[in-house]
């Protein structure tokens, strides 16, 4: 019974976070928009990058960190660094299928295979932020659902709120519309991506593996 207690708490713990996050990563683009116009630097790539990373850190690692102490878990367990064989064949062999398959995509559809220019933003896009939504949504959210679900319905249920937490971004960048109705690219592909490094998590028992399928994926997709 006390077990059946904690297990539901643990629960209403993550689900209670995911709607902070999404209030406050909400509250985090309104603040940029409304920094823009006064703070110069806040629109070069650097000022993106430390902005947006900062945001990062406050409002998605420190209450996952705080998250998966809460649920009885340790750090050692989530990124499992005695797995690492696994996480390289699971993350490694995963990335590079996904990366496959996106360098066929671009060169069937005539699309240059790397067109981001090297910079800042690229490194958020490729290392940090794949890194932290790992630990986010694979290592606390995912995790700690896995408590009390099987993996199938904690699974697609992370994979939906991850898909969740990318509508602020994309209403404030003008493309909401677009990304939700694009049937390939758009809302669809990063539920099927975030379900995808979930089963890699699972699979490997480690989140570094997941970060990395992350990292190799939007490195392909750059």
């Amino acid at each position: 019974m006390e077990q059946n207690r904690h297990s539901s708490q643990i629960i209403a713990w993550t689900f209670g976070y995911v709607a902070v996050l999404y209030a406050a990563w909400t509250g985090a683009w309104l603040l940029e928009k409304a920094l823009e116009p006064k703070l110069a630097w806040i629109t070069t790539d650097a000022g993106q990058f430390g902005y947006w990373l900062a945001m990062k850190l406050l409002i998605w690692i420190l209450p996952s960190v705080l998250l998966i102490r809460l649920a009885g878990r340790t750090w050692r367990e989530v990124i499992a660094p005695d797995r690492l064989r696994s996480a390289l064949l699971w993350g490694g062999g995963t990335g590079l299928a996904l990366g496959a398959i996106a360098l066929i995509t671009k060169s069937v559809g005539h699309q240059p295979l790397f067109s981001s220019r090297l910079g800042w933003l690229l490194v958020s896009g490729v290392l940090t932020a794949p890194i932290i939504e790992e630990i986010t949504f694979r290592g606390a959210v995912l995790g700690n659902l896995l408590r009390r679900y099987r993996f199938l319905s904690a699974n697609t249920l992370t994979a939906i709120l991850f898909l969740g937490v990318h509508l602020p971004g994309w209403y404030f960048q003008g493309r909401l519309r677009a990304m939700i109705s694009a049937p390939a690219s758009g809302a669809l592909a990063i539920f099927l991506l975030g379900w995808v490094f979930g089963l890699v998590a699972f699979k490997s028992k480690s989140v570094t593996a997941s970060a990395l399928t992350h990292i190799l994926n939007n490195l392909f997709n750059a």
